[in-house]
């Protein structure tokens, strides 16, 4: 059997959802990983806040409720 290993830094994936897809995506085909993460600095920690705040002022959320519904199709 042919062992490969794939090296993926999870640091540089800025979207969040992206790299939730990806780990499901492994995970889903069977593929063993190890992930480790750098520590946020305060300076990111506080960049992703903001950003986070920005996407909610521009109605970019989803609901408990509709997350739920989306939740059940899975």
């Amino acid at each position: 059997m042919l062992l490969m290993e794939l090296i993926i830094d999870f640091d540089k994936i800025k979207d969040p959802g992206k790299k939730e897809w990806l780990l499901h995506t492994l995970k889903l085909m069977g593929i063993g990983f190890q992930a480790t993460e750098k520590p946020q600095t305060p300076a990111q920690y506080n960049e992703d806040l903001e950003a986070g705040d920005a996407e909610i002022e521009h109605g970019n959320f989803i609901t408990a409720q509709d997350l739920k519904i989306e939740a059940r199709k899975w």
